[in-house]
């Protein structure tokens, strides 16, 4: 089912308090909550001591940091710590969440009853760049779960999902919960606490929204466990809970009357928020198609440009004459785009179709056959990219004023592949079809969905045993994450997805956490981070994707992480 909006918690409340016999308690829960936050606050807006922040992500990951993967990814993931703020001198007066203590009486909230609730104990007027400390309370509570289920090591047991959301602008910041440091978050049946700093980059009044995704380690179906129904659990966040960032210097480098003066973006990850177009301070044509709500994606360390395919297709043929794709059928709609140059689902009308919403496999297709494992396709600024046809032709080499882009479609590394992935791989990758400038490795879709994780690392170690033997080390390589995924389990027969939010951002980070251990010493690395673009948009525009149980991102989405890529490789 489709969750309800995140709008809604008064319809949570009315539903508790039509139990009588639980009025009472339930009000003296809350005022607890209410009171305990105002003292919090003001707390927290006197002088306190600052700690070093440690910034770990995936974006800047040491392949000494962790040996273990599956142990140590939790932490990188959810510790996204923002480097100390250049821009406000109150950043001083604020506490990250490590050091505002957690009140005991949060841990002994014993009624069954009591709504889990979001609190921001640190100081809430900030400057630009600054962060706040978000805590979120999941009291206990019987869930009836099998249990089998279970999370990861070191990962939470319930899968919460929160935002700050900006009342004028409506960007949306996510917030990567992680469990608090303590013994009772390791026992499925106690209280979890789960806190995270949050950085605000954007001026504006914030305020938290969000709910519990699944309880009880429910969001892991592991071992062929089916997917959990998706009945989310509204959280209790107060009216007064705002957060208020202010520039009142008018220095802010990531103001939007200052976004044409940023350099040119050459990352595939750049962080960055979804703006209307309608309330840009420039034109729009200088900058990427907007989405189907008249969003676009602006960097804040960069600028996008908006680049024809023709000039992308020009600078493939003199920087990277010969490209390798390793994917599933999100790069194939990739593809498609790159090979019309643009033209496939351009128009208003073909963008309100399946094809171009989701499901595109059955699509009339001329440029290159979609049902082909295999397949080289030629590529020109003039004519677009076409399938090569021609079996006497020279595979390793690229026709001359040309790029060539060899793909290959697989289903991740999981079992769904017929024949299995690494029969191709056996046989002699470069030798077969060339030495490529870039190789492109798509995972984590039908990983994430169909194989444990104990499958995922084993044939993740022979793929990259495989790299290493037929890829030249000059040959960069660039990580496309899996999509984002959101807001509904998957009952759909008779392949049914074990994907969830939690699962699929485990395994993105166990996918880059094994290419760093292995080549970040050694290789040029690069992740290709359409998650991000995706987590970033406003909730009820990401639970557009509930009935698409492929997950697969929408023509427009599609056109940004194409612009990203063709950014990232040609300014």
């Amino acid at each position: 089912m489709s969750a309800p909006s995140i709008d809604g918690d008064a319809t949570l409340l009315n539903s508790i308090f039509r139990k009588p016999g639980r009025r009472w308690a339930i009000l003296a829960v809350v005022v607890v909550v209410v009171v305990v936050q105002m003292l919090m606050f003001l707390h927290a807006t006197t002088p306190g001591i600052r700690l070093n922040p440690r910034p770990a992500s995936i974006h800047n990951y040491h392949p000494a940091v962790h040996h273990d993967a599956w142990s140590g990814f939790a932490s990188v993931l959810f510790n996204k710590a923002p480097p100390p703020s250049a821009l406000s001198g109150q950043q001083s007066n604020l506490r990250r969440c490590s050091d505002i203590p957690i009140p005991d009486s949060y841990w002994t909230v014993q009624d069954a009853s009591a709504p889990a609730f979001v609190t921001i104990p640190s100081n809430r007027r900030i400057g630009v760049d600054d962060t706040v400390c978000v805590r979120v309370v999941v009291p206990a509570k019987p869930t009836g779960v099998f249990l089998a289920y279970a999370p990861f090591p070191n990962t939470p047991w319930d899968s919460v999902l929160v935002d700050l959301v900006g009342e004028h602008s409506k960007v949306s910041v996510p917030v990567h919960l992680q469990p608090v440091k303590d013994v009772r978050n390791t026992y499925r049946d106690s209280t979890h606490i789960y806190e995270a700093d949050v950085r605000l980059r954007d001026v504006d009044v914030y305020r938290a929204t969000g709910y519990i995704e699944f309880r009880g380690g429910e969001w892991n179906c592991e071992g062929g466990l089916a997917p959990v129904d998706y009945n989310p659990e509204l959280l209790y966040i107060s009216e007064m809970l705002t957060v208020e960032v202010s520039d009142p210097q008018n220095s802010s480098p990531y103001s939007l009357d200052r976004y044409m003066d940023l350099p040119l973006c050459t990352e595939l990850d750049s962080d960055g928020r979804w703006v209307m177009a309608a309330k840009l301070p420039f034109e729009p044509h200088n900058i990427p198609l907007p989405d189907n709500h008249g969003m676009v994606w602006l960097p804040y360390m960069c600028r996008l440009r908006r680049m024809a395919y023709t000039d992308y297709t020009q600078c493939l043929a003199t920087r990277y004459p010969m490209m390798h794709w390793f994917g599933d059928s999100n790069l194939r709609r990739a593809l498609k785009k790159l090979t019309t140059l643009g033209r496939w689902c351009q128009t208003g009308e073909e963008q309100l179709t399946r094809p171009c919403i989701c499901e595109d496999y059955k699509e009339e297709f001329t440029r290159f056959n979609s049902t082909y494992r295999e397949m080289l396709i030629d590529m020109d600024p003039e004519s677009g990219g076409h399938m090569l046809t021609d079996e006497s032709a020279d595979f390793t080499t690229t026709p001359a004023g040309m790029a060539r882009i060899y793909f290959h479609k697989w289903e991740g590394l999981s079992p769904k592949n017929k024949p299995a992935w690494h029969k191709s791989f056996s046989k002699g990758m470069t030798s077969r079809y060339g030495t490529p400038q870039v190789a492109v490795v798509s995972l984590v879709n039908w990983d994430a969905a169909f194989a444990t994780r104990g499958v995922f690392a084993m044939e993740l170690r022979r793929l990259l045993d495989y790299i290493e033997r037929d890829y030249a080390p000059e040959t960069e390589i660039v990580l496309r994450l899996g999509q984002y995924h959101c807001c509904r389990s998957d009952h759909d027969p008779p392949d049914t997805r074990g994907f969830s939010r939690l699962r699929v951002e485990y395994f993105n980070q166990y996918f880059v956490n094994a290419f760093a251990e292995r080549f970040g010493a050694s290789r040029s690395l690069h992740v290709w981070d359409v998650a991000t673009i995706t987590e970033r948009r406003q909730w009820s525009h990401r639970n557009e994707s509930t009935d698409c149980n492929a997950n697969h991102a929408r023509a427009e989405i599609v056109e940004t992480e194409n612009q990203v890529l063709m950014n990232a490789m040609c300014n």
